[in-house]
């Protein structure tokens, strides 16, 4: 996804947790799609479930990124941490307010620290754009939510569920060309030492 060329390591590193993200932004916009008069509770819990989750796949993206010293350590934790609150504060209180508001905070401060991550390492990180990318959907999903705030659940989880959608397609894709790139490497490092 970069003009960059993918280090093996690093591709087998981020491969996982990106599918692992695209996996749970596929099954949150596929609820979304299909969940066509959700109540509160159901935006709530689901919301919550989400945003916990992609806290779990963005934190092991950033353990990724600071194992092979691509962001500082105090970057690391920042966005999932975020996350995480929002994600608890919306399983435990259940209003349209909460999910708009707490989750737009969220969404934008976490797609900032992407961007940051995606701007450092421009030209360095092969999965640089994919960070670009990622984040400016998560700013743009976290500015529009308090917009349709007073339209209920079901536009609240439309706007979350196409931002999913979308992260869900450039992870997806991303990820299996990570994983591509690190399976061929390592074949081809294989091979000559399987000859000798």
């Amino acid at each position: 996804m970069s003009s960059t060329q993918p280090d093996t390591a690093q591709a087998a590193q981020l491969w996982k947790p990106f599918l692992f993200r695209a996996a749970v932004a596929s099954a949150f916009g596929v609820l979304t799609i299909f969940w066509t008069d959700p109540s509160v509770h159901v935006m709530s819990v689901a919301g919550g479930l989400y945003l916990l989750l992609v806290s779990v796949a963005v934190l092991w993206a950033e353990r990724s990124l600071r194992a092979t010293g691509a962001i500082p350590t105090w970057l690391a934790g920042s966005a999932p941490a975020v996350l995480a609150i929002a994600a608890l504060l919306n399983l435990w209180i259940h209003t349209d307010r909460m999910f708009a508001q707490v989750g737009a905070l969220a969404l934008v401060l976490a797609g900032v620290v992407e961007l940051v991550i995606g701007f450092q390492q421009r030209g360095k990180h092969f999965a640089a754009k994919d960070f670009l990318l990622v984040g400016a959907i998560s700013v743009l999903t976290g500015v529009l939510l308090p917009v349709f705030q007073n339209l209920g659940a079901h536009a609240l989880m439309g706007v979350a569920g196409g931002g999913a959608v979308i992260t869900a397609v450039i992870l997806g894709l991303a990820g299996l060309s990570y994983r591509h790139d690190s399976l061929e490497n390592s074949d081809s490092r294989a091979r000559p030492e399987a000859v000798n």
